[in-house]
C-alpha cells in the first residue's frame, strides 16, 4: 500500500497493524510530519511500515507496484502540475489488478467554498498577523451564520461550507490539516479526462449509495436516465452531480486495461458476498411513535421505527467488533420475522442500505482483523489492543476509526492488569481486597471494570474469539459469585457464540431425567403450579444435581430462589441454566427479572432484551422486558413491552398485572383505571390487580369519596370476606397491665422514603409495657435495616411465607395487637389480616387510607384529615391522634434558605410530587396560578420525570393552557434539598394529596397551597399545615387555590417571614414531638386491648 500526503501515518496505522504480512509505503512533504509519525510506527513497534518525506512534483520512482494507493486531503491542494504529475505517478505505479483511491473537491457544490473563501479574502485583505486574519475570518464567517438572506438559493450550502471554515480557524484545528483556503476544485467529468491522461478509468465511488440516481428521487432518476441515454457512466455521474450540486468526491480508479472489466452500474447483490459490522448501540428510547435511538462511538447514528433495522443492529451489536456474514443477517431476520427467504432478503438489503446511507456500518469481504481466532496454547485469549496503552500515540481501532477515549486512573491501572493478561478472577480478588496498585478502593460487584470492558469493545479495542470472551467473563462472574455487573456484556457474549453457530433459539432436546425420576419431576411441576416454591426447591436441586442438562429443573429452581427472596441464588441458578440452554429465552427471563430485582436494571434490560430476540412471538419475553424497563422509570418503553406480550398473549396475566402499574406510574391515570378493569375482569382472584386498581381509583380527579370507597368494599367482598371462615377465637390473656405483644407487618424495613415518620417511634417504644415482633416482607437487606433490627425484640422475614402460614405464625406468636404498615401497596401481607391472626388490627402510615378490610379494626389518623362525619367512608374506626405520625428529618437536609424571589426578581412555585397526583385538574388550576402571576416560574421535580418523554408531554399539557414551557423547569435531582431552597411556594396535589413530600417542605421553610377535598389522603396537606401553624393556606376550592397563590405571591415580606420561621415552628408543633407521639400511640394501643377484653368478657 502507497499512502500520498499520509502526514503522521495517522490513517496508515491501523492497516499496518491489522494486517503485519502487508507492506506500507507513506509519503508527505512535511518532514516534521514524517519525523512524527515515524515515532509512532517505533513505539508501536511496526517493522512493516516505511515513510519518506518527498515532494510531490518529485516522487522517487524507486517504489515498484502497489496494490493500493491511496491519497486523502492532497489533490484539491496542489498546484495544476503537481496534480498531473500525482495522477501519472499513481497511473504508473498502481499494479494491474490495483485500487487507486483520491478524494477531492468537485463543482457545482464547491461553488459555495469558494464564495466563503472570496469573502475571507475580502475581509482580511488588510490582517497584518496570523491573529488578524484568523480574527477578521471569523468575523466575515458570521454573514453566512447569522446575515444569509432567508431567499438565498444558495442558503443551505453556503451555511454548510461556512461551518467547515469555522471548524478550520478553531482552537481544535489540527495544524497539519489541510488549509481550505488553498483548496481549488474542478468538475467531475474534468477529473475523468485527467485521469484517463494518467492511465487510469472510473471504477466508482467509495460511497457507493451516493450514486445511485433513485436513491435521491424518482424523477433525479427519471431524468439522469433521459439525458444520458448512451452515454458513460462518467457522464452520468456528471449530471447527478449537477442535480444534486455535489462538492466532494471520494474516487476510486483502476488501471486503464481493466475499463471493460468495471460494471456500469452499482450492484447492490454483492452485499450478500460480504460481511457486515457496526458499533451501534441501543439507547434509551422514547416510544414505539418516535423509534429508537442507536450511536456509535464516534457520535454517528440513526433514529428508526423499522423494527428490521432495530433487529440488524442489536444483532452486529453483539458481534461488534467482530463482523457477520450476510447469511447470519438473513436467518435472524427469517427467524425474528417469521417470513421466507425471498421476503428476509429485501427487507436485509433495505436495512443494510439504511446504514450505508447514515455511514454507520463497516463492509469487508474477507473475514475482519477481529474475526481472526487467537489462540494461547489450549485456551483461548482476549487481546487488548496494544495501542490504546501508547499515550503518545494517536488512538486507532482496527475498523480505521479514531479513539478518543479517556479512562479514570482507576480504568488505566485495571487496562494495564488485563494488558498484562491478567484473568477477571484475578482482577476482581485484588479489587476486593483494595490493592494500592488499582489507584482505587473497588468492591466485587464495582462497576469501574464492567464499565472498562464495556468501553474496550464499543470503541473495538479487543481482539477475540467470542469462546474467550465469554470465558472471560464467565471467570469475572464465578469469582464475584454473580455480584460483579458483567451480565450485560456476558448475554451479549453469549449472544456472539449463539449467532456463529447458527443457535437463533432453542433447538436442544431437552434432557429428561431417568424414568426413576420422571415422578418426581411431576411432583416438583404440580408444586410450581401451585406456588408451593419451600416444596418445590429441594426437587429442583436434586434433579439438577442428577440430571444438569435437565433444562426445565434449572427453571423451576431459579423461580424457587427468585421467588423466596434469594436473589443472589437465583442469579447464579439462571447463569447455570444459561450455559446449558445457551439459546432458550426461559434462562434470560429469569436472569432479567432477578436482576431487576435487584435493581441491576441496565444488566437486566439487556438479558431481557436477548430473550425476546430469541423468542419474538413470547408474552413471557416481552413481560420481562417491561419489568426490567420499568425499573429505569422509562415509562413509554415499559407500556410498548407490556402491550407488545399482550399482543401475542391477550390474556397474559403478569402483562396485565404490570401494564397496569406501569401507567399509574408513569401518571397516565385514565389509562391505568382502563387496565386495571381488564386485569380484575380476567384474573379475579389476583390480588395485585385489585391493588392497582384501587390504586389508580384512589388518584382518580372525577371520582367521589363514595365512588372510591365503594371500589375498597367490592375488593374486601372478592377477596377477602371469603377468607372470614379462617377466623378462630382467640385466647390471648386478658391480664390487665401484662406486657402487651405487639407486631408490625412491612415491606419497608429498609431504605424508604417513609423512614422519618416512623423510625423514632420505633426507636421510642416503651419496651418494658411493649414486646415489639417485626414481620418483614424483604426480598433484600440494607444498613437501615440493619438499623430497624435493634428496635425489636424479634425479627420474622416473611418473604418466604405464604399468607396462611404467615396469618399461623402470628397466631403462634401470641400478637396481641397486629399493625399494617403497608395498605394496598406493594408487598402487603392484607391476606394474612384478613385470615384475622391477632384480636386486634390496625393500620397506620404506609397507605394512608383505608384498607376496605372488614378484618381489620381500627385506623389511625388525626382530626383533619378524618374529620367528624366521614366514619361512612372508612371500614375500619377511626381512633384520632393529636398528629398522624411524628417527623424526624432527614439528616443531610441542610439550613433553609433565603426567600429566592428576592433574588430571582420572580417568584418560583414547585412541587416534588409524583406525575400520578399531578392530573388535568391540578394542571388546570396551576396554569392559571401562572396566568394570574405573569412573571413566576413553576418547578416539577420528581422521580417521574427522569423520562425525557414524561417532561416533554407535561410541558405540552401546560402549553396547550397558554403557559410557555421556558416558564417550567421538570425534571429530576436527589436529594432535593437544593431544590426546595430554590422554590418559594408550594403547590400541593389534588384530589390526593402529596406526602412525604410536603412534611420536606415545610422544614425547608416553604409553606404551600393545599385544597382539602377527600379524607383523608386528600387532607393531609391541610393537617400538615394546621400542625404547623398555617391553616389559612389551606383552600377549599379551585378557585380559592388560584387566589391564595396569586395573594402569596404577591407579599414577599410576609413569605420571607414564614420561610424563616417554619422550620421553628415545625419543630415547637405535635409534628416533630416524637415522645409525645410515642406515648399517646402506646396509650391508644392499651385502650383498644382493653376495649377487647371487655367485649370478651
Amino acid at each position: 500500500m502507497l499512502v500520498l500526503g499520509c502526514g503522521a501515518a495517522e490513517g496508515l496505522l491501523p492497516f499496518a497493524t491489522a494486517y503485519p504480512t502487508a507492506q506500507v509505503v507513506g509519503i508527505d512533504s512535511s518532514a516534521a510530519l514524517i519525523e512524527r509519525g515515524s515515532a509512532y510506527v517505533l513505539q508501536l513497534k511496526l517493522s512493516n511500515v516505511q515513510l519518506r518525506c518527498q515532494h510531490y512534483a518529485t516522487l522517487s520512482d524507486d517504489l515498484g507496484q502497489f496494490d493500493y494507493i491511496i491519497a486523502s486531503g492532497l489533490y484539491s491542494y496542489l498546484d495544476a502540475e503537481t496534480a498531473r504529475t500525482v495522477l501519472e505517478y499513481c497511473g504508473h505505479h498502481l499494479s494491474p489488478l490495483g485500487l487507486l483511491y483520491v478524494d477531492y473537491h468537485i463543482y457545482p457544490g464547491a461553488k459555495a467554498q469558494e464564495i466563503i473563501r472570496d469573502s475571507i479574502l475580502l475581509h482580511a485583505r488588510e490582517a497584518q498577523t496570523e491573529a488578524q486574519f484568523v480574527s477578521n475570518a471569523q468575523a466575515a464567517l458570521t454573514l453566512f451564520t447569522d446575515g444569509l438572506a432567508p431567499a438565498n438559493p444558495m442558503g443551505k450550502s453556503l451555511a454548510a461550507s461556512a461551518r467547515q471554515f469555522n471548524a478550520q480557524f478553531s482552537a481544535e484545528h489540527p495544524e497539519d490539516a489541510p488549509n481550505l483556503l488553498a483548496a481549488s476544485a474542478c468538475y467531475f467529468i474534468e477529473f475523468v479526462d485527467r485521469a484517463a491522461q494518467a492511465g487510469l478509468s472510473y471504477a466508482g465511488d467509495s460511497d457507493a449509495l451516493s450514486e445511485e440516481a433513485i436513491s435521491l428521487g424518482q424523477g433525479v432518476s427519471l431524468s439522469n436516465s433521459l439525458l444520458t441515454i448512451g452515454q458513460p457512466t462518467t457522464v452520468k455521474q456528471q449530471y447527478l452531480d449537477f442535480a444534486t450540486s455535489r462538492s466532494f468526491r471520494q474516487s476510486i480508479w483502476v488501471s486503464a486495461s481493466r475499463e471493460q472489466a468495471v460494471q456500469a452500474r452499482l450492484d447492490l447483490s454483492r452485499m450478500k458476498d460480504l460481511r457486515w459490522a457496526s458499533g451501534l448501540q441501543r439507547l434509551a428510547g422514547k416510544s414505539s411513535e418516535y423509534g429508537v435511538t442507536y450511536v456509535n462511538h464516534l457520535g454517528q447514528g440513526l433514529s428508526t421505527t423499522d423494527q428490521a433495522v432495530q433487529d440488524v443492529a442489536d444483532t452486529l451489536a453483539h458481534l461488534w467488533p467482530a463482523s457477520a456474514p450476510y447469511s447470519t443477517l438473513l436467518e435472524v431476520l427469517m427467524h425474528r420475522h417469521d417470513v421466507d427467504d425471498a421476503t428476509a432478503r429485501k427487507q436485509l438489503d433495505s436495512v443494510l442500505k439504511t446504514l450505508l446511507q447514515h455511514n454507520v456500518v463497516h463492509y469487508i469481504l474477507d473475514p475482519s482483523p477481529y474475526d481472526t481466532a487467537r489462540t494461547v496454547g489450549s485456551s483461548q485469549e482476549v487481546k487488548i489492543f496494544s495501542g490504546v496503552a501508547q499515550k503518545d500515540v494517536p488512538g486507532f481501532n482496527l475498523w480505521h476509526e479514531p479513539i478518543n477515549l479517556q479512562l479514570t486512573v482507576c480504568q488505566q491501572a485495571l487496562l494495564h492488569a488485563l494488558s498484562e493478561g491478567m484473568d477477571l478472577a484475578a482482577l476482581i480478588d485484588i479489587a476486593a481486597h483494595a490493592e494500592p496498585t488499582l489507584a482505587g478502593n473497588l468492591q466485587p460487584g464495582s462497576s469501574e471494570v464492567s464499565e472498562l470492558l464495556y468501553l474496550l469493545r464499543r470503541y473495538a479495542l479487543v481482539q477475540s474469539t467470542a469462546e474467550g470472551w465469554v470465558d472471560l467473563l464467565q471467570s469475572g462472574l464465578k469469582a464475584s459469585q454473580g455480584m460483579a455487573p458483567f451480565f450485560g456484556l456476558y448475554v451479549s457474549a453469549m449472544a456472539w457464540r449463539s449467532l456463529e453457530a447458527g443457535l437463533l433459539h432453542s433447538t436442544e432436546a431437552d434432557i429428561q431425567p431417568a424414568p426413576a425420576l420422571l415422578a418426581q419431576s411431576n411432583k416438583m411441576q404440580e408444586y410450581i403450579r401451585q406456588n408451593a416454591y419451600q416444596q418445590a426447591e429441594p426437587i429442583a436441586r436434586k434433579l439438577t444435581n442428577i440430571a444438569p442438562g435437565f433444562v426445565d429443573a434449572w427453571e423451576v429452581l431459579t423461580a424457587c430462589l427468585f421467588n423466596t427472596g434469594q436473589l443472589s441464588e437465583a442469579l447464579n441458578a439462571a447463569l447455570r441454566m444459561m450455559q446449558v440452554a445457551p439459546a432458550d429465552f426461559r434462562s434470560h427471563v429469569l436472569l432479567g427479572i432477578s436482576l431487576a430485582r435487584m435493581d441491576r436494571s441496565s444488566e437486566a434490560i439487556n438479558a431481557c432484551r436477548r430473550a425476546v430476540e430469541l423468542a419474538p412471538r413470547n408474552a413471557h419475553a416481552y413481560s420481562s422486558l417491561g419489568d426490567a424497563l420499568n425499573v429505569e422509570r422509562r415509562y413509554a418503553e415499559t407500556r410498548a413491552a407490556y402491550e407488545e406480550a399482550l399482543r401475542w398473549d391477550p390474556k397474559h396475566r403478569k402483562s396485565l398485572l404490570n401494564l397496569c402499574k406501569a401507567l399509574i406510574d408513569s401518571g397516565d391515570i385514565v389509562a391505568a383505571e382502563q387496565a386495571a378493569q381488564v386485569a380484575v375482569a380476567a384474573y379475579p382472584d389476583a390480588h395485585s390487580a385489585h391493588n392497582n386498581l384501587l390504586f389508580s381509583i384512589n388518584y382518580s380527579p372525577d371520582k367521589s369519596a363514595s365512588d372510591v370507597y365503594l371500589a375498597y368494599q367490592n375488593c374486601d367482598r372478592i377477596l377477602y370476606q371469603p377468607l372470614r371462615g379462617k377466623w378462630r377465637p382467640h385466647t390471648n390473656s386478658r391480664q390487665p397491665g401484662r406486657r402487651l405483644k405487639i407486631g408490625y407487618v412491612s415491606p419497608d424495613f429498609r431504605k424508604h422514603s417513609g423512614n422519618g415518620f416512623v423510625e423514632s417511634h420505633f426507636s421510642l417504644h416503651d419496651r418494658q409495657a411493649f414486646e415489639l415482633t417485626a414481620y418483614a416482607e424483604l426480598t433484600s437487606e440494607d444498613d437501615v435495616t440493619k438499623r430497624f433490627k435493634t428496635y425489636f425484640d424479634r425479627w420474622v422475614p416473611t418473604s418466604k411465607l405464604t399468607d396462611a402460614d404467615l396469618a399461623e405464625r402470628i397466631r403462634a406468636d401470641g400478637i396481641d395487637i397486629l399493625i399494617d404498615l403497608a395498605g394496598h401497596t406493594q408487598g402487603n401481607r392484607l391476606g394474612a389480616f384478613a385470615r384475622k391472626p391477632a384480636p386486634i388490627s390496625i393500620t397506620w402510615m404506609g397507605y394512608g387510607y383505608t384498607t376496605g378490610l372488614s378484618a381489620i379494626d381500627y385506623i389511625l389518623l388525626d382530626n383533619i384529615t378524618a374529620p367528624e362525619g366521614c366514619e361512612a367512608l372508612f371500614s375500619e374506626k377511626i381512633w384520632r391522634l393529636r398528629s398522624g405520625c411524628p417527623y424526624r428529618p432527614n439528616p443531610t437536609m441542610g439550613e433553609v434558605g433565603k426567600l429566592p424571589a428576592l433574588t430571582n426578581g420572580h417568584v418560583t412555585f414547585g412541587t416534588l410530587s409524583r406525575s400520578i397526583r399531578i392530573n388535568h385538574r391540578v394542571i388546570r388550576t396551576w396554569a392559571a396560578i401562572l396566568q394570574r402571576v405573569s412573571t413566576a416560574r413553576l418547578i416539577i421535580n420528581s422521580g417521574s420525570y427522569r423520562d425525557a418523554a414524561a417532561c416533554n408531554a407535561l410541558a405540552s399539557s401546560f402549553e396547550a393552557l397558554g403557559v410557555h414551557r421556558n416558564r417550567l423547569s421538570i425534571g429530576f435531582n436527589s436529594p432535593p434539598w437544593d431544590v426546595l431552597r430554590s422554590i418559594d411556594i408550594g403547590l400541593d396535589c389534588f384530589p390526593h394529596n402529596s406526602g412525604v413530600t410536603l412534611v420536606e417542605s415545610l422544614y425547608m421553610g416553604v409553606p404551600y397551597v393545599t385544597l382539602a377535598e377527600r379524607p383523608s389522603v386528600g387532607r393531609l396537606g391541610g393537617s400538615l399545615l394546621t400542625s404547623a401553624g398555617l391553616p389559612d393556606w389551606v383552600c377549599k376550592t379551585e378557585e380559592e387555590y388560584v387566589e391564595k397563590a396569586a395573594q402569596k405571591a404577591h407579599d414577599l415580606t410576609s413569605l420571607s417571614i414564614v420561610r424563616q420561621s417554619l422550620r421553628q415552628n415545625m419543630q415547637n408543633s405535635p409534628l416533630m414531638d416524637e415522645i409525645g407521639f410515642t406515648r399517646e400511640f402506646e396509650l391508644a394501643l392499651k385502650q383498644m386491648y382493653l376495649t377487647w377484653c371487655k367485649d370478651q368478657a
